[in-house]
């Protein structure tokens, strides 16, 4: 019998996914009680017959919302907020959520009228037939399906980032390259050709041999995977780092900073902070 093996980008995003719902369920069961309480009290000033009835309204708009999490999540997944298609798929979100609202009302409606007789003692008349009701639910309806699709769809981008840095540091230990990512291109570079690299704002210049690659990765987390791969690298500024191995020359410029000549007859400045680390090629 054939086993499917899951495929790894499906397995993190139900991993975030899971841990999302944890946090989501906490914000929502401070809403309910947020949103109850406010209520409550609002009744008990104005003198309500039924001051308590805003607890068992906002219970069933809550656990109705959290029920239909599940039916997001699979919107996400079979239409992601991809490059190619975010304009397309956008729209069916948008269409998603008049499906959501409905669910939502017909739902919330029907565990009201069937509570509400036995906890209070009356009928619950909704209004159903009256559309600027579902027009006020839609409003809020289609905040809530905003809301919950950017919490999920964030997570799964942030658990899909920790799984990529997790396999650029075992490809950067196991075969001794960097993964190098830009304008959603993957470079792949031996560790050992890098000569230098520099911090250039949101990226990292990289220079080798053949050409300067532009990377989107901090210098810290360059400077962790040539770490891994073993390279003979060193931080020798806050946003410079060169392979020892290069150095020809470290020509001091006063109050402990150097500036430090490569093999290449580029020069880089050396920060007497990280003196230590680049001191031991003179």
């Amino acid at each position: 019998m054939e086993t499917r093996t899951q495929h790894p980008e499906i397995r993190a995003d139900r991993r975030a996914d899971r841990r999302t719902w944890l946090f989501f369920a906490i914000f929502m069961l401070a809403s309910f009680f947020e949103k109850s309480l406010s209520d409550h009290d609002d009744l008990l000033r104005t003198g309500a017959a039924h001051p308590n009835l805003p607890w068992l309204s906002e219970a069933t708009s809550h656990l109705v919302i959290l029920a239909m999490v599940p039916f997001i999540t699979f919107m996400l997944s079979r239409f992601p907020f991809s490059a190619d298609r975010w304009r397309q798929n956008l729209a069916i979100h948008a269409a998603a959520t008049v499906a959501f609202s409905a669910v939502h009302v017909c739902l919330m409606v029907t565990f009201r009228k069937l509570l509400t007789p036995l906890v209070f003692g009356f009928q619950y008349d909704f209004g159903l037939l009256d559309p600027s009701l579902w027009l006020y639910e839609y409003r809020k309806d289609v905040l809530s399906y905003a809301l919950i699709a950017a919490i999920f769809w964030t997570n799964r981008l942030v658990e899909q980032r920790d799984m990529e840095a997790e396999a650029a540091k075992t490809d950067a230990k196991d075969r001794h390259r960097l993964t190098l990512k830009s304008g959603g291109r993957t470079f792949f570079v031996n560790a050992d050709d890098v000569i230098w690299a520099r911090a250039a704002s949101n990226y990292v210049e990289v220079g080798t041999p053949a050409k300067t690659h532009l990377a989107r990765m901090t210098l810290t987390e360059l400077e962790r995977l040539l770490e891994e791969a073993g390279g003979h690298h060193a931080r020798v500024h806050r946003s410079h780092i060169v392979h020892l191995d290069h150095v020809i020359a470290i020509m001091p410029t006063g109050e402990g900073d150097a500036m430090i000549e490569l093999d290449t007859g580029e020069t880089v400045p050396g920060s007497r902070r990280y003196r230590e680390r680049y001191a031991q090629t003179a």
